[in-house]
């Protein structure tokens, strides 16, 4: 059995789609089969919903469709939604009779035809033939040659000659009048949310007994994503605490994931670098769902690690140094000396390069010199004629390292700044010097750094 409802009043007083998932919303409290043939048009099936109805195992009549009818009627009004309820063994007379007849009407199996016949065939809907609107025109002035006014002025024509003027639409047509058509329902497809709430009955504190409730919500969710062959790629964690503010948390993950496991300990270890500040009385878990990882691994790369160990020994390495020093190093694209920020650390599978210039790099490698910086820069004296330098002065108190002497020769300098318009600009001039050392009777070739902003002299490196 089928159930329609037909929203009278929603085209001229409700306007807007609200409304309209407002009936859909109706259809959804009796049935969870529903389709939706037009905006203010719902059908539903209501097979087995007799035994919530039936006063009594005995009542076999159709006594309980009319209480089901009105049981919907009440809910609209409650809605505010004036209806008509339409019950019938086929989708199609539910609909035509909803639309055609006030209130709740009941046609019982083999009952169509006759309770359909006095219907005006301005209410034939030529959607439900899969008719276009243009055909559909045609076809209601070629009925209006004919002579044809009712729903039985249709059904009473022979098949042979309705099939040879209009062809099978006109058979469908036919069919909707005499209330013998017959299909599968196109059933709603809500969207999936992805989403787990728990109101607690007593504020957490502790956060060994909210392991307990984010393992049963991630539980769930991840029970959801399976059964959708989905993953996710970000969790969104929100606290609901006993001083009426929030606490929230977005786990952004490297790779899409669905192991309940993995995002419980993620959980903890993020709750314990960002701990609440008060007691929790609700946790709201919601999920961003993508289509899962596919990895096929190639028979000569060595595997990597599982991304889901992987990010959990990342989280865990945050807790301890912090998360602002964990990650993959990644040089910014301007001139300041060493500027770089740390990003989210992933694999990457890269193929190996063949150096074509191999051979000519051995033949020429007495021209290669290397370059032996000091972290951090160590500070100088630098006596300066002029503009020139002339000697200098650095040694470390801890280390060995050492530059003293008289610089024989210099070039430069070379200038750079940058970053003028923020708080830390910098500004510095860079020379190449070398240096009779005092301690080793040997020349030295350095680089020595100028810093315009706070006027001292520091060598940033050793030529070898």
């Amino acid at each position: 059995m089928f159930a329609s409802i037909y929203a009278r009043s929603l085209s001229k007083i409700y306007q807007g789609q609200d409304d309209s998932q407002r009936l859909v919303n109706l259809a959804f409290t009796f049935s969870p089969l529903v389709e939706q043939t037009s905006v203010d048009t719902v059908v539903c099936d209501i097979e087995g919903e007799e035994v919530l109805f039936q006063d009594s195992f005995r009542d076999e009549g159709s006594g309980w469709l009319y209480r089901l009818g009105d049981q919907i009627t009440k809910c609209a009004h409650l809605e505010g939604l004036k209806v008509n309820v339409a019950i019938a063994a086929n989708p199609d007379t539910a609909i035509h009779a909803a639309r055609a007849i006030d209130e709740v009407t009941v046609i019982l199996a083999g009952e169509e035809s006759k309770r359909l016949a006095n219907l005006s065939l301005d209410l034939l809907d030529y959607s439900l033939a899969a008719i276009d609107p243009t055909r559909a025109e045609e076809i209601r002035e070629t009925f209006k040659l004919w002579g044809l006014h009712t729903f039985g002025d249709l059904a009473r024509l022979p098949l042979p000659g309705v099939s040879q003027r209009l062809g099978q639409k006109g058979v469908r047509l036919q069919q909707l009048a005499q209330g013998r058509s017959c299909r599968y329902l196109v059933v709603l497809q809500l969207p999936v949310t992805f989403q787990q709430s728990l109101e607690l009955e007593h504020p957490v504190e502790a956060l060994e007994p909210l392991s307990f409730i984010l393992s049963r919500l991630l539980n769930q969710l991840c029970a959801n994503l399976n059964a959708h062959a989905l993953a996710t790629n970000e969790l969104h964690v929100q606290l609901n605490l006993e001083n009426r503010t929030s606490h929230e948390r977005i786990l952004t993950l490297p790779v899409p994931m669905r192991n309940s496991k993995t995002f419980l300990r993620l959980c903890l270890l993020d709750l314990e670098s960002h701990p609440p500040q008060a007691a929790i009385t609700k946790v709201f878990i919601s999920a961003e769902p993508t289509e899962p990882r596919l990895l096929q691994n190639g028979l000569f790369i060595p595997s990597a690690p599982e991304p889901e160990r992987l990010e959990l020994t990342l989280a865990r390495l945050a807790k301890l140094v912090g998360e602002e020093n964990v990650g993959s190093p990644e040089l910014l694209d301007t001139h300041r000396p060493d500027a770089f920020r740390m990003k989210r650390f992933a694999i990457t599978t890269a193929g190996k390069r063949r150096n074509s210039n191999r051979q000519s790099a051995i033949d020429h490698r007495q021209y290669i010199v290397g370059f032996r910086r000091f972290r951090p820069l160590l500070p100088a004296q630098v006596v300066t004629v002029g503009d020139q330098p002339i000697r200098i002065t650095a040694r470390k108190s801890v280390s060995s390292d050492a530059v003293q002497g008289k610089i024989v020769r210099s070039s430069g300098p070379w200038r750079a700044s940058g970053d003028w318009w923020c708080a830390d600009v910098w500004a510095r001039d860079e020379w190449d010097v070398a240096v009779n050392d005092a301690n080793t009777k040997t020349q030295i070739l350095c680089r020595i750094i100028h810093e315009l902003t706070s006027e001292q002299w520091f060598v940033e490196g050793i030529y070898d």
